[in-house]
């Protein structure tokens, strides 16, 4: 079973800078494992609210697909995600279609970086939390940069 982790905000809230921080570097080749903390993860640095629903399954088949040609398996997925819930981009169909045999953690941003916006995570969590296989962890810093960064890989070494 895949351990997904889902770093989940909506538009513009500091998801990829995140990942990039994250993994320490800005840009993630499709065909080669990013590790973290020594293990080898497949990196969506896009969200299904920069790709849409369609364009974030396709990217996620064909970044597991051109991964297990250089390496054996993929156990580690990491990627940025959007709690949407519009007709053709609904985030819960999305986990039930590519994440439904998988470990998914969501991990909610619960402050945009500026701290001026807050996710509504009853709302979330009555949504997604539903899936029997999501479990749903909460990045509280309000400030951007190395607070959330550490708050975040803290949850991240909990769960591996």
């Amino acid at each position: 079973m895949r351990k997904v982790f889902l770093l989940t905000g909506f538009s513009n809230w500091g998801k990829t800078t995140l990942i990039k921080d994250l993994f320490g570097k800005s840009r993630f080749a499709i065909d080669k494992p990013h590790l973290y903390k020594g293990k080898p993860f497949c990196v969506i640095p896009q969200s299904n609210d920069d790709l849409g629903e369609r364009g974030y399954i396709s990217a996620h088949n064909k970044r597991i697909s051109e991964l297990q040609k250089h390496v054996n398996t993929t156990d580690y997925i990491f990627s940025a995600f959007c709690p949407t819930r519009e007709p053709n981009n609904d985030s819960s169909r999305i986990i039930s279609s590519i994440y439904q045999y998988d470990e998914v953690y969501l991990l909610l941003i619960l402050h945009k970086w500026c701290g001026h916006a807050k996710l509504m995570v009853p709302d979330i969590t009555s949504y997604l939390g539903a899936h029997r296989n999501v479990k749903i962890h909460t990045i509280s810093s309000k400030t951007a940069g190395p607070s959330k960064l550490t708050e975040l890989q803290n949850v991240i070494a909990a769960l591996l």
